[in-house]
């Protein structure tokens, strides 16, 4: 027979009561916060498992407040280029109107002035601000406004770069676009080629209709167009002749892929020059227009001049009206995609959710039957040390 002392009794007895104890405490944290994993010693495996989803839950809020800037930016980008496009459809309506052989000097200043209101209002959509007085069109330079008025248009001191915002691990949209890109680097004339009439044409002659017909033919190259006594030859850079021909009015000439048509009677001497587009901005294109109209000429061959230029400067216009739509178009398929990530990254956060859900959260039936029950298991263990405690020999002792 092993004896068993009092002291292994009484060490027994306050073991059961501190472990008990300290089931009960476990427990009522459990119930307070609501979460089954209090330390890693909990659940060592689902601890980990709820640092991982936390940490992917923290990923996607993050890209989820991208998303929110990225709408807002785009929305105020697609917003202001919009208003832009409107101005310059109302500008080139009112030079269509301005070219118009009756009207007075008075009528073309009233309608230059008019279309330089809507430059004003190009220029200032280009300097437009969002709501934490950022240029929209400044790329990534902070400061000042990126576009300044000149005599010959605007200036830009903004920079090329643009902010790349992050829509997941591997999706980055740009929050908008430089505004050298989108005011700055335009082309002349249709874009391919820029025709101009020579300062010191003295007929009648002025330019209807130019284009390229046959890219294959074109090499890129400069022309001029000579008339002489109702003939016309076409020369290359190096006076070489490439093309000639009896002169008819409104009947087109065509060289090396390209093709003129001029209305009106050139003198002898008088030329036209056909060279590649060159960069322009959209601002001194429109520029050029408005002095075009407010300065018509007074004589044949001035007014000649100016319908040949008015004719070069409408093209600019249109070929900015395109790239202003290409750009609008870019922006659209950029809030498209942020629209569509969006949607994804709500859908991702709500399964990460509920994964964590599933990992830490109590339930609250089970731990309130395990409190109940480890409250009457500590009541038990305290009674019994009471009784163990007041145990004696003398208790058996008659």
């Amino acid at each position: 027979m092993m004896r068993v002392a009092n002291s292994t009794y009484y060490q027994q007895a306050v073991s059961s009561i501190d472990q008990n104890q300290t089931q009960l405490s476990k427990v009522q944290a459990q119930m307070s916060s609501g979460l089954r994993i209090q330390t890693a010693s909990d659940d060592p495996v689902a601890a980990g498992q709820v640092l991982g989803v936390n940490q992917s839950i923290a990923d996607v809020a993050n890209w989820q407040s991208n998303a929110a800037s990225l709408q807002s930016w785009l929305g105020q980008e697609d917003s202001s280029l919009t208003s832009v496009n409107t101005s310059l459809q109302q500008i080139q309506t009112l030079a269509l109107q301005a070219n118009n052989a009756t009207l007075n000097s008075g009528d073309r200043q009233a309608i230059a002035t008019e279309m330089q209101q809507q430059l004003n209002s190009i220029l200032q959509q280009a300097n437009t601000q969002d709501s934490s007085g950022n240029y929209i069109f400044g790329g990534t330079q902070s400061g000042g406004a990126p576009f300044s008025q000149t005599s010959s248009g605007a200036s830009y001191s903004g920079n090329s770069n643009v902010n790349m915002l992050s829509l997941g691990p591997t999706s980055e949209i740009a929050a908008g676009d430089p505004g050298d890109a989108v005011f700055m680097q335009l082309k002349s004339g249709d874009g391919n080629i820029n025709v101009g009439a020579a300062s010191g044409n003295t007929g009648t002659a002025s330019l209807t209709a130019a284009g390229v017909t046959d890219s294959s033919q074109y090499a890129g190259g400069s022309y001029t167009v000579k008339f002489t006594a109702g003939q016309y030859q076409v020369l290359d850079s190096g006076n070489n002749v490439v093309g000639s021909g009896t002169y008819t009015d409104g009947s087109a000439i065509q060289f090396k892929g390209v093709s003129l048509t001029l209305t009106g009677t050139p003198a002898d001497g008088d030329s036209f020059s056909v060279a590649p587009s060159t960069a322009q901005s959209l601002f001194s294109g429109v520029q050029n227009l408005i002095n075009l109209v407010a300065n018509p000429g007074s004589s044949g061959a001035q007014r000649a001049q100016n319908q040949t230029a008015m004719y070069g400067a409408l093209q600019s216009l249109s070929g900015a009206q395109s790239h202003i739509t290409n750009v609008l178009a870019g922006v659209g398929a950029r809030e498209q995609a942020v629209t569509t990530a969006t949607s994804q990254l709500q859908s991702r956060s709500t399964q990460l959710q509920t994964t964590l859900t599933g990992l830490q959260d109590l339930d609250y039936a089970a731990a309130t039957a395990q409190f109940s029950q480890t409250q009457l298991t500590l009541q038990a263990a305290e009674q019994s040390y009471v009784q163990i405690q007041g145990l004696s020999l003398f208790n058996y002792i008659k």
